[in-house]
């Protein structure tokens, strides 16, 4: 019977995904067939689930916007802790936004939600700071008429601003609230163990409109926004992944088993299977991992206009996605990036509760009954990875694909320049792969082994890109001549051993104008420096010791470094011109 309804949802999707206007928020949760869950019955385990909108003020639509550092798409701001809008620095630091002048003067002191973690952006005249806290993430918008204050459960993600719309992704528990409201019910998107809701909300930075929308979901990895498409990646959940292998093994499947299941959707089946697992768990597994499971990744597409984020499609690709840099738009198609793994599915037992302790028995008392073992865990193990490159329509259809790619490596960098994708691999040696989109179909051109790994891949120039990674126990700045993409090549390098760089786990930490790179390097016994790398021919490097700088902004001949709560500005040849510390 679930093979039945499977199809109509499933034409039910294509008819709405074939085109007409886009529908309205709670007409996409009717046009995409998503189930709605009441959240009372996920404390085990939202329609639409949106907050009505307010009009505080208008700001100018031409206002100024600042950005972070080495923001992926131009147009598009991402979450930091620092701003720089060409004159004046917005830097949080222990519980707040300090605005530094162009002078290095603290013109204005605002306070963060939280003193330990703080992310802002600035608009003309606005500034949002908002928070992870105990109660959620809390929002202070600041603008010429004060401050307005806005809160849901769950932490953020991950963020992006578009034309003064900042649209902040969370994830949270299943007791949801937005504004001080419960959440009562929402779309299931997805499902992980335990099971989470994801909440999309949006706040107009010229206007003070704000609005939030709840759904059920797996772990959110990773967002990705161009134009007034948002794209956001959860990775499937073991639970997931069981629903959908049992789907490929369902005619298999003893009828028995088949009367516990309740295969309507994966909600249904997470509350049915748990029973199976501790009945016949090992049987039921060995028909699930008959179905050439891997590991997989569902791409959730809102379509955005102001505060309104309307959901669009929901599809899965297989394998994982490296980060927002492996996800990309090229003209009317998405660009995926993904490692898969084969999965074979595993029970994990809890050990059993501690027994209680010795009781003298006591007349008229009853006998203390231990607790019950608690229930066992499905576990997904994976197996040796291989990579692949997959084009969609933004509506998720696959147009193609390339697939066994680099067999026992996984993806450590992405990144699109032009039509071609350069992907760096990794298990002993650093292949650099380039795979050609031009044509349609991806074809791997050529690529290079070179010792080491690239964990962050930026264009410097034509035919030229610099990776920024591991060698050994320190850092390698490598550049690469991708003139021709079919025999890319390594012409130069810097090594600096026993250290790190930020850049490996953050891309705003890096930066680049004409010709030179700014690259932050901590060194033992917690010492810092700074690279300022020309890239030419080759490359070489000045070293800025001592400033321990995250994050760095080029503006008419000068340089801003700011890291732990201090300010430098350098002129083009990086002699200093001032500091000034936060506080």
């Amino acid at each position: 019977m679930w093979k039945l309804a499977a199809a109509v949802l499933a034409l039910a999707l294509l008819l709405a995904l074939a085109g007409g206007s886009p529908p309205q928020p709670t007409g996409a949760v009717e046009a995409l067939q998503l189930p709605v869950v009441n959240l009372s019955e996920l404390r085990m385990v939202t329609g639409w689930s949106a907050v009505p909108t307010a009009l505080f003020y208008y700001a100018a639509a031409d206002a100024a916007p600042a950005v972070a550092a080495n923001v992926q798409v131009a147009g598009v701001d991402e979450e930091d802790y620092v701003k720089f809008d060409g004159e004046r620095l917005y830097v949080a630091y222990r519980g707040y936004v300090y605005v530094v002048g162009p002078d290095l003067s603290v013109e204005k002191r605002l306070p963060c939600p939280s003193s330990l973690v703080c992310y802002v952006f600035a608009w003309g005249n606005s500034v949002l700071a908002y928070s992870p806290t105990e109660a959620g993430t809390v929002l202070y918008l600041y603008g010429p008429w004060g401050r307005a204050v806005y809160n849901y459960s769950g932490y953020p993600v991950s963020t992006r601003m578009r034309d003064g719309v900042v649209y902040i992704v969370a994830m949270g528990g299943v007791e949801a609230e937005i504004n001080g409201a419960a959440v009562k019910e929402a779309p299931l998107l997805s499902l992980g163990d335990p099971p989470a809701t994801l909440i999309v909300a949006a706040v107009d930075m010229r206007t003070g409109r704000f609005n939030a929308a709840a759904y059920v979901s797996s772990a959110v990895s990773h967002v990705y926004m161009r134009g007034n498409r948002l794209y956001i990646a959860a990775p499937l959940s073991p639970y997931d992944l069981a629903y959908e292998a049992t789907k490929a093994v369902w005619e298999r499947l003893p009828p028995e088993m088949r009367a516990v299941l309740d295969m309507e959707n994966v909600y249904t089946f997470y509350k049915t299977v748990r029973g199976l697992l501790e009945w016949r768990g090992g049987e039921y597994l060995s028909y699930l991992n008959k179905a050439n499971t891997t590991t997989a990744t569902k791409i959730y597409v809102f379509e955005t206009e102001g505060v309104e984020a309307r959901l669009k499609a929901v599809f899965i690709v297989p394998g994982r996605v490296l980060d927002q840099f492996a996800v990309e738009e090229l003209g009317d198609r998405l660009v995926v990036a993904t490692t898969a793994a084969p999965v074979k599915f595993e029970l994990l037992r809890p050990p059993p509760a501690d027994p209680f302790p010795s009781v003298i028995k006591r007349e008229g008392l009853p006998t203390q009954i231990p607790p019950p073992s608690p229930p066992p865990v499905l576990y997904a193990a994976e197996g040796e990875p291989t990579n692949a490159v997959y084009l969609y329509t933004p509506d998720g259809t696959l147009v193609v694909k390339a697939e066994g790619l680099a067999s026992g490596e996984r993806i450590y960098a992405a990144r699109l320049v032009g039509s071609t994708l350069y992907l760096v691999t990794f298990r002993q040696a650093d292949p650099l792969f380039a795979v050609d989109l031009s044509r349609g179909e991806p074809r791997v051109l050529g690529y290079l082994k070179t010792p080491g790994f690239s964990e962050y891949l930026h264009p410097v120039a034509p035919g030229k890109l610099l990776g920024v990674g591991v060698y050994g126990d320190g850092v390698k700045i490598a550049l690469f001549d991708v003139s021709n993409p079919a025999a890319p090549r390594e012409v130069s390098n810097i090594t600096v051993p026993h250290s790190y760089t930020p850049i490996i786990f953050d891309h705003h930490a890096f930066a680049y104008s004409q010709g030179v790179a700014v690259v932050p390097i901590r060194l033992q016994w917690r010492q810092c420096a700074v690279l300022a790398v020309e890239v030419g021919d080759g490359l070489t490097a000045r070293t800025l010791e001592g400033v321990c700088a995250d994050r760095a902004f080029f503006k008419d001949g000068r340089i801003h470094l700011v890291g732990r709560g201090r300010v430098w500005l350098y002129d083009a040849t990086f002699n200093k011109v001032g500091e000034v510390g936060l506080s």
